[in-house]
């Protein structure tokens, strides 16, 4: 078999078994978190991840909606552009915000890295809190393993080398966060995980361990895949409870 065929089968096979468990974890809802009022200027910024959009943040947008909080659901060209690129244009995007507006970040996947990005570069608003899903905080071994095929770096864009596992990857020179921080992290909570070809508990994408940051305040391992995250009621209720209160529900 050629090894593009190899790879697609790899990939199709561990996302068949995680969308599988992370749809039968998602279904199993659970209380929702009854968040206080936002006030008046408090704004929250979505990120969504690579070869995402800002509706796979839309649960998440409803909830803070609902609460009160105005919403900046930011679309970037994911596999396009670099990631200091798309920090650039959320720069762009977060200078229109009212003067002296209180501003949260929450982002899944490699949103977290733009994010980072930006807050370690930029200067345009002063960060309250900020939320990761599912972050490759550590670089992505699943990058790295498939770097090294054309199709991979055709598909991710250069933006998908940044984040790989490796010492000259962007993802690896970056600072903490000049905020308070908490990881939420998928998996299954054993040692084997979702995806096979990657080792240690994982979320089929990313590894519990490459989620995890020095100077998180707070972190949470939720059962699920790595895109069905955004659609679980309690990874909703933490997210809340983080920007409320700076803790998660656990």
């Amino acid at each position: 078999m050629k090894t593009r065929g190899k790879i697609f089968l790899i990939i199709a096979a561990a996302c068949v078994l995680a969308a599988g468990t992370g749809l039968w974890i998602m279904l199993n809802g659970e209380a929702k978190y009854e968040c206080r009022k936002a006030g008046d200027n408090e704004w929250v910024v979505l990120l969504h991840g690579i070869l995402r959009g800002p509706g796979s943040m839309e649960k998440i947008e409803r909830a803070l909606q609902a609460c009160g909080y105005r919403v900046v659901n930011f679309g970037y060209p994911s596999t396009r552009e670099s990631i200091m690129d798309s920090a650039d244009l959320l720069n762009e995007e977060l200078r229109k915000l009212l003067p002296g507006a209180t501003v949260h970040f929450v982002t899944h996947s490699m949103g977290a890295i733009v994010v980072r990005y930006y807050l370690a570069h930029y200067k345009a608003v002063t960060p309250a809190r900020f939320v990761m899903i599912a972050p490759p905080n550590r670089g992505s071994s699943l990058a790295r393993g498939l770097a090294r095929f054309s199709l991979f770096r055709w598909i991710f864009g250069r933006a998908g080398m940044e984040v790989a596992q490796l010492p000259e990857a962007l993802v690896s020179s970056l600072p903490a966060p000049r905020c308070e921080f908490g990881v939420i992290a998928g998996g299954l909570g054993n040692d084997a995980g979702l995806n096979p070809f990657i080792d240690g508990d994982d979320d089929g994408t990313v590894t519990v361990e490459e989620t995890r940051l020095e100077g998180m305040k707070d972190f949470v391992q939720v059962k699920g895949q790595h895109s069905l995250l955004l659609l679980q009621q309690r990874v909703v209720d933490n997210v809340l409870a983080f920007l409320q209160t700076g803790g998660f529900l656990k």
